[in-house]
């Protein structure tokens, strides 16, 4: 433009004062179009062909970034009409930043649209003078605060090793150094005499010139800390020496008390070497532990174990946690769980789970050399600093084949529960449709005597055997919780091992089964044992092997002593043979777990729980014996038993417990009085029923409370026994027979607990209670009698 031509003269004059001049113009509908004279170009960096549209666009993208928002300050403010004023950064293409000062103002004369005019200043020379002082000032206020720091300043000249010492102090003041006319050498000979003998090696070092030159080519300084032997205690000190930045011949060297920084430090190091043993403690079972910062994924290896390297190579040299999982995937994560292993590793999915949980646990499979090992990440969150985590890596390969192992036998377990619930579906209901059908036949037949008492005689037997199969599944589960224990007392095996021949020999005669039943050979016949429990063993045994053995065939039982290496005791022989259907050699590896049957009643029409030989098998382990099978189908089976008893020393001695009922004995029951506690109405009709038919007169009371109270109003001599129920309202059983017991302590009137519950402990609790007797529902005749027989006597 016009207004910008100057003479070469008026050029050179603005050039040289760093001076040039500038005009924008902005018209409607075009782009901004900037002028500038060769001056403000040169200053600028710019050719003189350079557009006017280009050149808009490179003054104000050079512009900056700092001063953006007061550059457009000044442009606005010239665009008011006002005469405006700048000092700012422009980026130079060559010289780098450099500082500008634009004065301007709107030309009003303007009409097609706005032209604004000024001048640009070049003043990098002056903002940098200005830096440069207020830089020196500032090393000024830095020296001297350092200087205070110190406890010695040394600056020397490495040419001739002469040097200024400054603020000498402290212990230092005993260094007499400043009269030796070489530093390094006086330094040496006088830092020799405090500095302790075991840290004189590494000083000796670090003021040998050569050495210290040779450091500070690397470094902009070198340190070394030591101790001084000061007043009789070690006190911590740093030399460091550093290059000066105004001069190459030239380095500062100062000393400096750090004895409290340096015993924090070797604190420090004592509690991390402490936390790093516990580290390595709880971290025992972990092959490597890391600490990952989640942000950047870097880490901090804390434990590694060598076989991770075996198994990856290198993988212990890689120090980013992302890395470190896409090498472990990549290589030896089972191709099966590669793609779950990245979802639950994936950072966001990790710090989402530590923060709500705490704790994160991925269960992945490694496969090395053809073989797949379980392990695991535990992920744990570290409550001091956010999206920082601990990560550490180990095998759970036994555990969970364990658990897979576990998980198996539970499946197997539901399996046979399931099977069993099958099976009692039906072999309850069995039973309970013959007694309610049996019961209607007698109802409906009433007044045909004979088929009435053969019909209720089948709804007993089927009542029985009802009653059998639950006390089976309650025996399995007392034995099972280990609420069972063996009551050995002395017994004498010649008169008590034919007890449970009768009803044997009457279950097979039944079928048509021959049975056979010898023992011999036994030299020790006075033994303790749980007779009772041993008892349940050759029934269950016996009565499962007729049950499988077709008419005409025969069962045998055999019971002797074979020799014995335990001292003390006998080892006693149980042999039992059957002609049966025999087993699978597949079935005998399940024939004592629970719930078991080779075939379902509804096919070998023979009804159980499956439980009866896992309760053989667990009562015969409680008395530390054995049982073994031999079967094949179709030929029988034979079971071995054998249980060591232990034997008797002084038989004479011990009154032996006799298991046989006794013979009947004639007694009438005419006439004496009996109180029934039962807050049942239909258990106590039977029991009245019972008593009434024997002559007995009996009365009734519907809770314990009750019962008190008529022994208040009657007295001890008025009822010659009480049948005691034990779960009632108001007051249960075992409270009224306490409170009987209180109100006439020299007068026993007999109680006998007719209760449901059968087990062991419900008797004990019985006799504790103050009880003489306990008898268990459903109520079996010939056992109330017995007991009435043993209480009411002329």
């Amino acid at each position: 433009m016009d207004c910008l031509e100057s003479s070469d003269l008026t050029h050179a004059i603005l050039s040289s004062a760093g001076v040039g001049l500038w005009v924008i113009e902005v018209d409607e509908g075009h782009p901004p179009r900037m002028y500038a004279d060769k001056a403000l170009l040169q200053i600028l960096g710019f050719p003189e062909e350079t557009l006017p549209e280009d050149l808009y666009n490179l003054w104000c993208n050079n512009v900056d970034i700092s001063y953006y928002e007061a550059y457009a300050e000044f442009v606005d403010q010239m665009t008011r009409g006002e005469m405006s004023e700048l000092e700012y950064a422009w980026n130079h293409q060559s010289r780098g930043i450099i500082f500008l000062q634009n004065h301007g103002k709107r030309n009003e004369a303007y009409k097609r649209g706005m032209r604004l005019e000024g001048c640009c200043t070049d003043v990098t020379e002056q903002v940098e003078f200005k830096m440069h002082v207020r830089e020196l000032d500032q090393y000024s206020d830095i020296a001297n605060t350092l200087g205070d720091g110190f406890d010695n300043i040394y600056y020397v000249d490495i040419n001739d090793n002469s040097f200024i010492e400054f603020n000498a102090q402290g212990v230092v003041k005993t260094l007499d150094a400043k009269n030796c006319k070489d530093f390094f050498e006086g330094f040496e000979l006088a830092l020799e005499k405090v500095v302790f003998r075991e840290d004189w090696a590494a000083v000796k070092d670090f003021v040998n010139k050569e050495k210290m030159l040779h450091g500070l080519e690397n470094d902009r300084a070198v340190s070394v800390s030591f101790r001084f032997s000061f007043d009789g205690r070690l006190v911590y000190y740093r030399l460091k020496a550093a290059k000066t930045p105004d001069s190459e011949n030239h380095i500062v060297v100062t000393l400096e008390n750090v004895d409290e920084e340096e015993s924090a430090k070797a604190e420090r190091k004592a509690i991390a070497n402490r936390d790093m043993a516990v580290i390595s403690g709880l971290s025992d079972d972990f092959g490597c532990v890391v600490y990952v910062d989640y942000e950047t994924l870097s880490e901090v290896h804390y434990r590694f174990d060598p076989m991770f390297d075996e198994m990856v190579p290198g993988w212990s040299k890689i120090d980013n946690f992302g890395e470190r999982l896409k090498v472990l995937v990549d290589t030896v994560v089972h191709p099966s769980d590669r793609e779950s292993f990245c979802a639950a590793t994936e950072p966001t999915k990790v710090l989402d789970m530590v923060d709500r949980e705490h704790m994160y646990f991925v269960n992945f499979r490694l496969q090395v050399g053809g073989e797949d090992i379980y392990y695991q990440i535990k992920f744990v969150k570290d409550e001091n600093f956010k999206n920082h985590v601990i990560a550490g890596f180990h095998s759970v390969d036994a555990e969970t084949k364990r658990e897979m192992a576990n998980l198996e036998k539970a499946e197997l377990a539901n399996k046979a529960k399931s099977a069993f619930l099958f099976n009692m579906s039906h072999d309850i209901r069995t039973p309970l449709n013959a007694m309610i059908g049996f019961t209607d036949m007698a109802v409906k037949n009433i007044d045909d005597k004979a088929k009435a008492l053969d019909c209720l005689g089948k709804s007993k037997l089927s009542s029985e055997h009802l009653l059998s199969l639950i006390n089976d599944v309650l025996d399995m589960s007392r034995i099972e919780s280990g609420k069972v224990e063996l009551d050995l007392n002395p017994v004498n095996l010649d008169e008590n091992g034919e007890d449970c021949v009768p009803m044997l020999r009457s279950l097979a005669e039944k079928k048509n089964v021959h049975f056979e039943f010898a023992h011999h050979d036994i030299q020790n016949r006075y033994v303790y044992v749980d007779f009772l429990r041993l008892n349940q063993v050759i029934i269950n045994v016996v009565s499962n092997a007729v049950k499988y053995t077709p008419s005409g065939g025969s069962v045998t039982v055999d019971i002797t002593q074979i020799p014995s290496e335990r001292e003390g005791y006998g080892l006693y022989q149980i042999v039992i043979k059957d002609t049966g259907i025999g087993m699978s050699a597949e079935y005998q590896q399940h024939l004592f777990d629970e719930f078991s049957r080779e075939r379902t009643s509804t096919v070998s029409k023979q009804q159980g729980t499956g439980l009866g030989l896992a309760i053989t098998k667990r009562i015969v382990d409680m008395m530390e014996g054995s049982i073994d099978v031999e079967s094949k189908v179709g030929e029988g089976s034979k079971f071995t038993i054998r249980i060591p008893m232990r034997i008797q020393e002084n038989p004479e001695a011990v009154e032996q417990v006799r298991f046989a009922h006794s013979e009947q004995e004639s007694i009438s029951f005419e006439g004496f009085k009996v109180l029934v506690v039962e807050d049942n109405e239909l258990n106590l009709e039977i029991s009245k029923d019972i008593l009434e038919s024997a002559g007995v007169v009996v009365e009734s009371a519907e809770d314990g409370s009750i019962a008190v109270e008529r022994l208040k109003e009657k007295g001890p001599d008025y009822y010659d026994c009480i049948l005691m129920d034990i779960q009632m309202p108001v007051m249960d059983g075992f409270e009224a027979t306490r409170e009987i017991r209180k109100m006439f302590p020299d007068k026993r009137i007999p109680i006998i607990a007719l209760s449901a519950n059968a087990f062991d402990e419900d008797r004990r609790k019985s006799f504790e209670a103050g009880m003489d007797g306990h008898l268990a529902k459903p109520i079996v005749i010939a056992q109330l009698e017995d007991s009435l027989k043993k209480f009411l006597k002329h």
